[in-house]
């Protein structure tokens, strides 16, 4: 039963980040809500992660074009 509970913790941990100042719509708190909600804070984490590795890819590419206009003028 621990291992519910702290999908449950992860799960309302996960809604409070993503609701901010918002107040968190009442769902039912059940096995079956907690573990979808849980896979879509998973895959929500996930993406972010793949988000953030293509930002840093574009920063450094624009960084390296600054490089190379510099170098050409």
């Amino acid at each position: 039963m621990a291992a519910q509970e702290e999908k449950e913790a992860q799960v309302a941990a996960w809604l409070k980040k993503i609701f901010g100042d918002h107040p968190i719509p009442q769902y039912e708190v059940n096995s079956r809500t907690t573990e979808i909600l849980y896979h879509l804070s998973e895959r929500n984490r996930l993406r972010d992660r793949d988000v953030c590795l293509v930002i840093e890819d574009l920063k450094q590419k624009a960084s390296e074009y600054e490089s190379e206009v510099l170098f050409l003028q």
